[in-house]
């Protein structure tokens, strides 16, 4: 593998951890909305046989705790800290949850011992409940089952532990635990995994949708100009004369040659007589509207499209363009006036693309021959053809 593959790995398995993280605390966060229900099971179980003042004192001090972190994961999860302070929220969090579960050995077992049996399966429970929610991020799983085991082993100690019962408690607890941490590990690493190839799986989607895209604009733009090539323009008109055949769609068009553009390359070379196409083309567009099509019809003509312009207006709008051409330096070494003769025409149904780009051009033709730097309006190439 690639040192940049190792690094993208590695990027997006950090993403897909940093992801699991906090998909973690969100599910931490909607668990401990169900914790009361715990305390209700206990409650029931434990009613009866447990004084009321050691229930009322675990679940006061279990309710304490648990308000604590739902309101520490209610304000910190608004907040934009970094990853490595909100593991330690979490961790505080878990750990915190652990030890009020833990405290049930010490405040409520030792009553009854078939009420002890039913308050292990309650802690075996909750720990195997809270297992998928921490799927992503199983440190905190760990933590929490720790803090449960030290809290009991400590529990136990305090109240009898020489009492049989209670050291198969301890061992029973503790091979349970490890079990449930031996699962869930291999599970987190292919979760991650999974996350972290959907992650890369998506940065591709991203980079072929920018390579279709680049692709798709190299297909139908002028490299030069930046303007659209002849393959865009003829889609376009194509698309523009079925809309004036159905919907009574008007528009106008017409073709733009730089006057004595040979003499340009001539005396200055090609690339200059580049930066004078790319130049002239900037000053076409700056005169039209956006839903204007400007295109590289040839070497030195340019096709412009103008929906919803009148024969009229359009030949305003090529008189604009070639008073600018004909009085503004071009962005070229050294500066330079280049003047532009245009033929003008407008869609006539039911005109053929060709007909209407003849018309364009026999206008064009006129003015270069009666002078250039002029615009000439030609109706229809062949009046025939329309009838």
């Amino acid at each position: 593998m690639s040192e940049s593959k190792q690094t993208t790995s590695k990027s997006t398995l950090t993403q897909a951890e940093q992801m699991g993280f906090k998909q973690c605390v969100y599910e931490v966060r909607q668990i401990l909305y169900t914790t009361p229900i715990g305390w209700a099971l206990v409650a029931w179980l434990s009613g009866g046989i447990v004084p009321t003042v050691d229930l009322l004192t675990w679940i006061g001090i279990f309710a304490f705790g648990w308000t604590i972190n739902i309101l520490i994961l209610r304000h910190f999860s608004q907040l934009d800290t970094t990853i490595s302070f909100e593991k330690k929220i979490l961790t505080f969090v878990t750990v915190s949850d652990g030890i009020c579960w833990g405290l049930l050995t010490l405040l409520l077992m030792t009553y009854d011992r078939y009420l002890d049996s039913w308050l292990v399966i309650v802690l075996c429970g909750v720990a195997s409940v809270n297992l998928p929610t921490y799927i992503t991020f199983p440190t905190a799983f760990r933590h929490l089952v720790l803090a449960m085991w030290v809290t009991v082993l400590i529990s136990v100690w305090i109240l009898s532990p020489h009492m049989l019962a209670i050291r198969q408690l301890i061992f029973g607890l503790t091979v349970y635990f490890c079990l449930l941490i031996y699962t869930l590990d291999p599970i987190s690493t292919r979760v991650i995994e999974g996350i972290r190839l959907q992650l890369e799986n998506d940065a591709l989607a991203v980079k072929l949708k920018e390579a279709l895209e680049k692709m798709e604009l190299q297909a139908t733009t002028d490299a030069l100009t930046g303007q659209l090539n002849r393959h865009a323009l003829d889609t376009v008109l194509g698309h523009y004369i079925n809309e004036a055949k159905n919907h009574q769609f008007k528009f106008s068009l017409f073709i733009i040659d730089i006057d004595f553009f040979k003499k340009i390359n001539d005396t200055y070379g090609h690339i200059i007589g580049d930066q004078a196409l790319k130049s002239v083309a900037k000053q076409i567009r700056s005169q039209l509207r956006p839903r204007d099509t400007v295109a590289r019809y040839g070497g030195e003509e340019f096709v412009v499209l103008l929906p919803d312009i009148v024969l009229d207006d359009a030949i305003q709008i090529a008189e604009r363009i070639r008073l600018l051409l004909a009085t503004v330096l071009l962005e070229t070494t050294p500066p330079m006036i280049a003047t532009a003769s245009i033929g003008v025409t407008t869609y006539q149904a039911p005109m053929s693309a060709e007909l209407l780009l003849k018309a364009a051009d026999d206008g064009l033709y006129e003015a270069k021959r009666s002078g250039r730097n002029r615009v000439v309006v030609h109706s229809c190439a062949d009046q025939s053809l329309l009838n």
